[in-house]
């Protein structure tokens, strides 16, 4: 199954455009103080540390941190090579276009995040935590980590941690990435949804299309099995095929005999009503009787009524009656 191409198309051109970021900074760390009003800020590369470098790090001798330089990540030494890996592989997830290859991208793209954040904590600890005991200003307790996103109270400063340009290009990728995965969730549900409201209606309209009443012409149709002509219109049954073909019958008997001859099946079958000559109804709404007040054409002596309360007003009480699914006879 394959997401969306739209966003097949959105996921290349975002992943292609990451290869910018080998020219962006992909991290940025602002700090404020009233003798800094304009503020500092450091900027991450993908191999190298720039901006107010080293007014910070004349800051940072006072209270026995470590200068910041390139030399103190050894992740820049590999991270040009996960930038190019990570755009191929966002350009052969937007080829391949399945929805497996997609979840695996994001799953990927946020383990990948998680990895960063935390080797940024890592550093951040250590570099605010691990001081110079012989540094001209302690104090006792206190802590100069760097928030790793967001804002953070050191001292006198205030600092903000964010991404850069070359970090919101790469949220970039996994937020379309996200977001193609939620669609086509969604889709799917919307689909299922829909599903679940139209089945239920088709299963009436069809039925119902496909049991479109038959009409019996008295007198002039032929039962199919006995190829006598239907005369009495208080009896007869006509049985419709799934395909719509249309058997008639002039006796319950010739139904029965002609089912089991040809091992017939139909989509619904229905009989003439005794109470209500010409008439008929379908088999399963009505109710049979057989007895020996029934004289019915071919001798079965079964009739059908609309209503069990007709049985008893005009058949007499020795027949046997029920509904038409319970009718067995041999």
């Amino acid at each position: 199954m394959k997401y969306h191409l739209a966003f097949r198309v959105l996921l290349a051109i975002s992943s292609l455009l990451v290869i910018t970021t080998l020219f962006l900074p992909l991290w940025e760390i602002y700090l404020w103080a009233p003798q800094y009003p304009e503020g500092l800020s450091v900027t991450i590369w993908h191999n190298n540390v720039k901006g107010d470098v080293d007014v910070i790090n004349g800051l940072n001798h006072y209270i026995g941190m470590k200068h910041i330089k390139a030399e103190m990540f050894p992740e820049f030494k590999i991270l040009q090579y996960i930038i190019i890996a990570f755009v191929l592989y966002g350009l052969l997830v937007a080829y391949l276009g399945t929805v497996k290859s997609l979840k695996i991208f994001c799953f990927v793209t946020v383990l990948g995040g998680i990895v960063a954040l935390a080797d940024f904590y890592r550093w951040g600890y250590d570099y605010g935590h691990n001081l110079d005991p012989t540094a001209p200003i302690q104090v006792p307790g206190m802590a100069y980590q760097p928030p790793v996103i967001g804002y953070k109270e050191l001292l006198n400063f205030t600092a903000l941690s964010i991404p850069a340009s070359g970090g919101w290009i790469i949220i970039s990728v996994g937020v379309i990435a996200f977001v193609a995965l939620f669609f086509h969730w969604f889709s799917q549900r919307k689909l299922k949804a829909t599903r679940l409201l139209i089945l239920p209606l088709l299963s009436f309209i069809i039925p119902s299309c496909s049991k479109e009443i038959p009409e019996i012409q008295f007198g002039t149709d032929d039962c199919h099995y006995c190829q006598m002509k239907l005369m009495d219109n208080k009896f007869g049954l006509s049985a419709v095929t799934a395909k719509g073909k249309v058997f008639t019958f002039d006796d319950y008997h010739c139904y029965q005999k002609f089912t089991e001859e040809n091992k017939a099946s139909y989509a619904a079958t229905y009989v003439v009503l005794f109470d209500k000559p010409g008439t008929l109804s379908l088999a399963e709404n009505s109710y049979y009787a057989e007895g020996p007040t029934v004289k019915s054409p071919m001798g079965s002596n079964i009739a059908f009524f609309s209503q069990e309360l007709a049985i008893k007003e005009m058949v007499a009480e020795k027949s046997k009656s029920g509904k038409f699914s319970e009718l067995k006879h041999d």
